[in-house]
């Protein structure tokens, strides 16, 4: 994951939440300085989960991507063989009823 700077989330904040207020920005207190703004940067321990958490979810993108093809595969089998009995079951009612 790309983080900004430090000085351009605190100016991206600063925009969010309408500029400063006597003195004071929303969530950084007075007189913002790059050690206020870290506080907004995630620590070590979280980008750690993200990262984790992101992983995990690509694997399970990549399982049920795979798993939706297996499916697809399958029911692309079911559907000619369908077909293929209905125009069969047809020819034989049509056979029947020339018949009679």
């Amino acid at each position: 994951m790309v983080q900004p700077p430090p000085a351009d989330m605190t100016r991206i904040w600063t925009t969010v939440v309408g500029g400063p207020k006597k003195g004071k920005t929303y969530g950084l207190g007075v007189n913002p300085s790059s050690s206020s703004s870290s506080l907004m940067l995630p620590d070590s321990a979280s980008i750690s989960q993200n990262t984790e958490e992101m992983e995990a979810m690509r694997t399970k993108i990549e399982e049920l991507t795979q798993h939706s093809a297996v499916s697809d595969a399958k029911f692309a089998k079911f559907e000619v063989l369908f077909k293929k009995h209905m125009l069969q079951a047809f020819e034989d009612r049509e056979d029947r009823e020339s018949d009679d």
